[in-house]
């Protein structure tokens, strides 16, 4: 038997027996592991400590099609999955290469929400025919986050804008970003409003702004959360070491917070993002 699933690329057929599948981007695999499902193969970017620490201890052996941006077609071939799961952004010009290959749902990731990645895992747990399971992980989800978010100590109405820092400049996370979404349901002020949103370039089609160190002095945010992993260490560095930087408030009154670009800015699931507000409650001021 089969099941019939409207997705962003129209509807998908699918066995109602998955076993096997392929994330491409890992919100998704957040998603099959909160599922108790088999991820075969993983868009890891080549390495798969960039996965959470508790993905990785889930998924076991599973096998690298290449990277989130250009997955590897003859790599998601060879581990024959019965499902694919795509990212609406990044694969939409490969939708029908993986469609040859098996039936592919295409969902929001990189430009999702925090509100549409819990829409997306409901849909995940259909496909998967595991709903009823999915809703249960849902309202737990909602507990556990309501428990994290009691802990939080720093003051939410002060303006925060969370970043990126590379060799670019600063890109900051958009209002309808899903780091920013987040500290709106988490009740954060934020410093980015719709009008200066509009004045700013985006970065890959997505809610993304590219901020300039003079731009980012302009804006002057009470607090800042920089997402830092190895490769953008050097240019958060840079940023330091500019001019600007000491003139910040959010740097004057000790409101910078250096954070894991892999769980903050890249994971995007229930698992990650549990465990990013349990970080929030260690912030301090």
């Amino acid at each position: 038997m089969t099941i019939e699933i409207k997705h962003n690329a129209g509807k998908a057929v699918i066995p109602d027996d998955v076993e096997t599948v392929v994330a491409l981007e890992y919100s998704f695999v957040d998603a099959l592991v909160e599922l108790d499902m088999e991820v075969a193969g993983i868009a890891d970017d080549g390495d798969r400590n960039n996965l959470i620490q508790p993905l990785r201890d889930h998924v076991g052996d599973y096998k690298s099609v290449g990277s989130r941006l250009e997955p590897d077609l003859d790599k998601i071939k060879e581990v024959q999955p019965q499902l694919i799961i795509a990212d609406e952004n990044r694969h939409s010009e490969i939708y029908d290469q993986l469609e040859e290959i098996a039936p592919t749902l295409l969902l929001r990731s990189f430009n999702a929400d925090y509100n549409e990645n819990i829409d997306v895992f409901r849909i995940i747990g259909y496909a998967v025919s595991k709903e009823s399971e999915a809703q249960k992980r849902l309202e737990q989800h909602e507990e556990t986050m309501k428990a994290n978010n009691d802990k939080i100590t720093i003051d939410k109405s002060i303006e925060t804008l969370p970043a990126v820092v590379s060799e670019r400049g600063v890109t900051a996370h958009g209002l309808k970003s899903y780091m920013s979404s987040l500290l709106d349901v988490l009740d954060f002020k934020l410093s980015l409003t719709q009008e200066l949103e509009e004045s700013v370039p985006e970065y890959m089609n997505g809610d993304y702004l590219e901020f300039t160190y003079d731009q980012l002095a302009e804006l002057n945010p009470q607090r800042l959360i920089l997402m830092v992993a190895d490769e953008n260490e050097d240019s958060v560095q840079s940023l330091k070491d500019s001019d600007i930087w000491h003139n910040l408030d959010a740097v004057k009154n000790n409101r910078v917070h250096f954070t894991d670009r892999e769980l903050w800015a890249k994971s995007r699931g229930l698992i990650s993002t549990e465990q990013l507000v349990d970080d929030m409650s260690n912030l301090s001021e």
